[in-house]
Formats: C-alpha cells, structure tokens, sequence
C-alpha cells in the first residue's frame, strides 16, 4: 500500500507527499513522522511516551510538550482533516478514522 486516502487526507508513502482535497501540504519532517506513524497505526491509542519512543526515537522522561507542540503544528497543518488526531484524555492520541481504513 503506496497511499492511504481518508476523506480528502491523502498520505503518499513513497514520495512523503501529503495532500488535503488535492492541495499539496507542507509538513516539517517530524510532522510528517507523526501522521505517518499515526495512519500505520489507526485507531490506537498512543501515550507520549510511546510517541517518544517511537516517532522521536529516544525515551524522554518528565517533559511531553514536545509531543503536544508538534500534535498542534500537524493538527493545523491538517487543517479540517484535523478531526482525525484525536486527544484521549489522561492517556495521549489516537488517530480515529471511524472504522475506515
């Protein structure tokens, strides 16, 4: 699977493209690493610590703003489509796509 397209949201996995209804998204790298990972993984629920670890790539004790700031960035380059990073509160973020997918 080269592309995952959810509504108007289109991951493009080999050329790290990301479009919204067509429109080509600018990410920074750790932007894109944090939707791609979120998209691979639908549905789960996902702790800062396990973003930490799995998108960031190194345990990081006592200091989650990292993960938050950059949720915010991709949630507003995501624009509408931002409705599919969703908080899951006490716990950390999910990429909920209604059952699609």
């Amino acid at each position: 699977e080269n592309s995952v397209l959810y509504e108007g949201l289109k991951i493009d996995f080999n050329s790290r493209n990301v479009t919204i209804d067509g429109v080509l998204v600018s990410l920074t790298p750790k932007e894109y690493e944090l939707l791609n990972f979120f998209v691979k993984n639908p549905n789960m629920v996902f702790s800062r610590e396990q973003l930490l670890r799995d998108v960031w790539g190194y345990d990081f004790y006592g200091d989650y703003r990292t993960v938050d700031t950059h949720i915010k960035m991709l949630r507003e380059s995501l624009g509408k489509y931002r409705k599919f990073i969703v908080t899951v509160w006490g716990t950390g973020y999910k990429f909920e796509t209604g059952g699609m997918g």
